[in-house]
């Protein structure tokens, strides 16, 4: 009889070390795909951070010399709506920075992502120039908070919507 409980006593021992590393394994498990959720989340957040303070930067640097080619990096960063209207009104913009030799020169001073999912973000930016033109050509300092609508296109960020803020 001892031969027999002690036979059962160890197939009880097998089977619930069998069921605690079955439960160990599903808690790991779920653990790792937390972690790698997190760090998706989290590559997300800073891409979409990266590029919002880049469109900042772009929106908030062109020279009168090398305008074409300074608003072709938001262009080329922009989406939707945004792109549209920033590219219709190029022109008149353009003839009035070339007329008054205008320059500006961002420096991001803030960034903080509001809120983001896989697809969309918000942004907003803290962003100071310096802008000189012919009738301020020693420059004068001007402060913009600026709010980024930012859309996910084939794994970039694009700006749909930006906003001045504040």
């Amino acid at each position: 009889m001892t031969s027999g409980n002690s036979k059962r006593g160890h197939l009880i021992l097998a089977w619930a070390l069998s069921v605690l590393l079955v439960v160990a394994l599903a808690g790991a498990t779920v653990s790792i795909v937390a972690l790698h959720r997190q760090s998706e989340d989290e590559a997300q957040r800073e891409g979409a951070m990266k590029a919002g303070r880049q469109l900042a930067l772009d929106f908030t640097t062109y020279d009168y010399k090398t305008w074409d080619a300074d608003t072709l990096r938001v262009l080329d960063d922009s989406t939707g709506q945004f792109k549209e209207e920033f590219q219709a009104g190029l022109n008149v913009v353009k003839a009035q920075v070339q007329t008054s030799k205008a320059t500006s020169k961002g420096d991001v001073k803030e960034a903080a992502v509001v809120s983001n999912d896989k697809d969309s973000a918000q942004v907003l930016v803290i962003v100071d120039a310096v802008v000189t033109n012919t009738a301020s050509t020693e420059g004068v300092q001007r402060r913009y908070r600026i709010k980024l609508d930012l859309v996910r296109e084939k794994d970039r960020w694009l700006t749909a919507d930006l906003q001045a803020v504040g």
